[in-house]
C-alpha cells in the first residue's frame, strides 16, 4: 500500500516539472492594438521570465477596426514552436479557435451632427446673432475609427460659415490622420431682419409703412438690415419683391442735394474760408463730388457735397 502511494506521488510530482507552464486558449477576446499578441488570446497559470517572453510575442496583424478573425489554435502553436522551437515545459490546453475582435470607435450620423454643431458653437462669437443649423443632404454609414483619443479638424466650404454647403471633417486618433469626409447640405441662419411690405419699385422711397421685420435665412442674402430705422428713408436702386429681405445692396441714400438746387459754396484755402453761391448741375450724396456752377464767374467747378443746400471746394 505504502509503495502505491510512493509511485502515485512520484507521477504527480513528475507531471507537475514536465509542464510548469500551462497555457490555455480563450474562445474570444478583444484587442486595442495593429497587432495580437499571445497574451491576448491566452491566459497563463503564472508569471515567470518564460511567460513574460512568451506574452510578447506577435501572433498576427489585428483585423480592422471593428471587425473580428479567427485564429485556429494549433497553428499558434506551431507558430510559437518553430519561432522558439519544442518547450517540453508548456502544456497547451483550451479553445480550438479564438475569435478576435479589434475595439472601435463608432462614428455615426449622431456624432458627425455633434462636431458640426460644436465647431458651429465655437465660432458663435463671429457669426451674426441668428438661429444657426447645418441641414445635412445626407451621412455616411457608421464607421470605425482606432480607440484612442479622437480630436478633429473641421472645414466648412465658406470661410463664413453661413451658406457653406458642405463640412469637410478630417478625424485623428492620438494625433494622426484615420480618416476625412464630407458632409453636403446647407448651412441655415435664421434671424428677424427688414422686409418688403409690398412690391417695391426702381426710384421708390423706402419709408416706415412699406417696411416689416420678419424672420429670414441669411445664407440666402448678401446685406441686410436688422431695424428698420436702418434704411427707412433710402431709395430703391433696384426693385425689390413683397416679402424679400431688404438687401442693403439694392438701396441708396437719397441725395442731399439735387440738381438745380441753389447751394453755398465754401471755398478753403489755407484755413481762409470763402463762400460763395452756385447751382447744382447734378444730385449729390454726402461726400459724394458733383459740379456746381458758379453764380458769380459763371464757371463749372467740382465741389464735395457736405450737407443740404452746401458744398465745400479744397484749394
Amino acid at each position: 500500500m505504502l509503495l502505491r502511494i510512493l509511485i502515485v506521488t512520484s507521477i504527480v510530482l513528475q507531471t507537475f516539472s514536465a509542464f510548469a507552464l500551462d497555457i490555455t486558449f480563450k474562445p474570444a477576446t478583444e484587442v486595442n492594438t495593429d497587432s495580437i499578441y499571445l497574451s491576448d488570446i491566452v491566459e497563463m497559470s503564472n508569471k515567470s521570465p518564460l511567460s513574460n517572453a512568451l506574452a510578447t510575442q506577435v501572433v498576427c496583424p489585428s483585423p480592422p477596426p471593428g471587425q473580428t478573425t479567427h485564429l485556429d489554435a494549433r497553428a499558434v502553436i506551431g507558430q510559437v514552436e518553430k519561432r522558439n522551437g519544442y518547450i517540453a515545459e508548456i502544456s497547451w490546453q483550451g479553445s480550438a479557435t479564438v475569435l478576435v475582435t479589434r475595439r472601435s470607435i463608432i462614428v455615426g450620423p449622431e456624432k458627425i451632427s455633434s462636431i458640426i454643431n460644436e465647431f458651429i458653437e465655437q465660432k458663435r462669437a463671429l457669426l451674426p446673432k441668428a438661429e444657426i443649423r447645418f441641414i445635412p443632404e445626407s451621412f455616411p454609414i457608421p464607421f470605425h475609427l482606432p480607440t484612442g483619443k479622437l480630436s478633429y479638424d473641421v472645414v466648412p466650404s465658406s470661410p463664413d460659415i453661413i451658406g457653406s454647403s458642405r463640412f469637410a471633417i478630417i478625424f485623428k486618433v492620438d494625433g494622426r490622420v484615420k480618416k476625412n469626409i464630407s458632409i453636403s447640405g446647407h448651412t441655415e441662419a435664421l434671424a428677424p431682419v427688414v422686409v418688403a411690405k409690398s412690391n417695391l419699385k426702381y426710384g421708390s422711397l423706402l419709408t416706415t409703412d412699406a417696411l416689416a421685420i420678419a424672420t429670414r435665412d441669411l445664407s440666402t442674402v448678401d446685406a441686410y438690415a436688422l431695424q428698420i430705422s436702418d434704411v427707412a428713408g433710402s431709395i430703391v436702386k433696384r426693385a425689390i419683391k413683397s416679402g424679400s429681405v431688404i438687401d442693403t445692396t439694392a438701396i441708396e441714400e437719397p441725395p442731399v442735394i439735387y440738381r438745380g438746387e441753389p447751394v453755398r459754396i465754401v471755398i478753403n484755402h489755407r484755413g481762409l474760408l470763402l463762400t460763395a453761391t452756385g447751382i447744382a448741375k447734378a444730385d449729390g450724396r454726402k461726400d459724394e463730388i458733383i459740379r456746381v456752377r458758379n453764380s458769380n464767374s459763371n464757371k463749372l467747378i467740382y465741389c464735395r457735397v457736405q450737407a443740404p443746400g452746401l458744398v465745400e471746394v479744397s484749394l
